[in-house]
């Protein structure tokens, strides 16, 4: 696989966004996800427990799109 995402999204309150890792091959980092960015794609308010929640592709989250786009679409 090219992109592996850890399962390690969480919450930074400092800056009011999701977290989550990222690797390509061997370079490793941190991707932010910002609060305003969730107020587009949730219909309530983007409370930070239901911001990691769209993250996880369980449910219409980041990561559950078929095409990468962020909005959840097929």
């Amino acid at each position: 696989m090219f992109f592996t995402f850890p399962e390690d999204a969480h919450w930074n309150a400092e800056q009011q966004a999701v977290e989550f890792g990222i690797a390509i091959g061997e370079y490793r980092g941190v991707v932010r996800v910002p609060r305003r960015v969730f107020q587009r794609l949730l219909p309530e308010r983007p409370t930070p427990e239901r911001c990691v929640e769209a993250y996880y592709p369980s449910g219409p989250g980041l990561r559950a799109s078929p095409r990468g786009s962020c909005d959840g679409a097929s």
